[in-house]
């Protein structure tokens, strides 16, 4: 009897996906999608889903990736058992996370298998050594004519995409798809139909570079306050190119979170540095358009409307990062989603949701061509004191 691989000493219930290349046939596990090999991406799809990802090879295979340490590489004289349900993917074919969980969530007869675009679900039986045997130089063929011999196929609903990658146009559209998910529900008209195909544009073209999202995020904030103290230079010329520097941190500080998301990089760190770094960036314009307000007019007036802003602005910031933020453990993100902290959302909080958004800074770009920033600057010194007191009451009521 073959030694067998125990994976649920410490689960009941388990499903298992595991990706069985040919002989010859890994080069296709180090395709690259939207800046990650595949073994990589389809690993962490594994693990989003619920399932536990694990690579079969055959003795002698060169291995030219690196595995995650978590990841068990078997090998055709050890095969696994001890698990409920097992998923087998076909080599150069990318399921996305929906359609793992679907599959990991299926109700699978005993004799029955689940098809479905090359992926084989079915809930083995306790002879792991039987089908260990179907293994051989033909890898997932191998597998499937085996399992069709002796179990009922049956088609499986998937809502999730299945996307093959034997061509480059495969790829790309695989990539344009994984994108396009993306885009949040939540968003603002602008976000969503202005500055998230921009932001987008962009992330496809250093999807496969080595920037991270902790850089992009302080480029961003850099940009936004070298655009806050071109608005304090004056009017003119310089408060339109600040408005528009304060634009263009916006649309690349959507860049962050899209890189981060789409190569599984999110972290407590990056959406901490993300939040202050754009809670800052408002302050520093409100205080801008303040100070040259105040040089331009030779008051003191409009400095009161600047600390009121950046006060309300700092103090709405508190509030959500203690209330929702500081609560979250771990490493991994997203880390902000919603000004409260509650499941159940009453009136005030969706208002608040809604004017958390950043549409306002179209209103900055348009004023500023009119020279009009201190129309502005008293909407927010209000608005931001008010915002601040709405989460108060959220926080007291929740």
């Amino acid at each position: 009897m073959l030694p067998v691989t125990n994976f649920s000493e410490n689960s009941d219930t388990m499903s298992v996906l595991f990706c069985v290349p040919a002989q010859g046939q890994e080069r296709f596990l180090d395709v690259k999608v939207a800046g990650l090999p595949l073994w990589k991406r389809l690993y962490q799809h594994a693990l989003r889903s619920g399932m536990i990802p694990r690579f079969i090879v055959r003795p002698g295979t060169p291995i030219s990736y690196r595995l995650p340490r978590e990841t068990l590489v078997v090998q055709e004289a050890d095969m696994p058992c001890g698990f409920d349900k097992a998923v087998f993917c076909k080599p150069g074919i990318l399921p996305d996370i929906s359609c793992l969980e679907a599959m990991g969530e299926e109700n699978i007869p005993q004799g029955a298998l689940c098809v479905k675009d090359g992926l084989l679900g079915f809930v083995p039986s306790p002879d792991c050594f039987e089908f260990g045997k179907a293994f051989g130089t033909d890898g997932f063929k191998a597998l499937k004519d085996f399992l069709f011999s002796y179990l009922t196929p049956r088609e499986v609903f998937c809502k999730g995409a299945i996307f093959s990658l034997r061509s480059k146009k495969e790829i790309k559209r695989a990539e344009k798809q994984l994108f396009k998910g993306l885009v949040k529900d939540t968003e603002g008209f602008m976000s969503r139909h202005v500055e998230r195909p921009i932001s987008l544009f962009i992330s496809k073209r250093i999807v496969n570079t080595s920037i991270t999202p902790n850089q992009i995020t302080i480029i961003s904030t850099l940009i936004g306050l070298i655009g806050a103290l071109f608005i304090s230079i004056g009017q003119g010329f310089w408060q339109i190119a600040g408005a528009l520097l304060f634009l263009a941190h916006s649309i690349i500080d959507g860049c962050d979170g899209e890189i981060a998301r789409i190569k599984f990089m999110e972290s407590r760190l990056g959406g901490i540095l993300d939040f202050w770094g754009d809670n800052l960036v408002h302050a520093a314009v409100f205080g801008a358009i303040g100070i040259e307000w105040a040089r331009r007019t030779d008051t003191v007036f409009p400095l009161y409307l600047s600390a009121a802003a950046v006060i309300g602005t700092m103090l709405s910031a508190s509030i959500v990062y203690f209330s929702t933020m500081r609560k979250k453990k771990g490493s991994r993100g997203p880390l902000y989603t919603s000004v409260s902290s509650t499941q159940r959302k009453g009136k005030i909080a969706e208002v608040a949701d809604f004017l958390s958004r950043r549409d306002f800074i179209y209103l900055v770009v348009i004023l500023a061509f009119f020279n009009h920033l201190d129309w502005f600057l008293v909407v927010a010194a209000v608005g931001s004191l008010v915002f601040a007191g709405m989460l108060i009451w959220i926080r007291l009521k929740g």
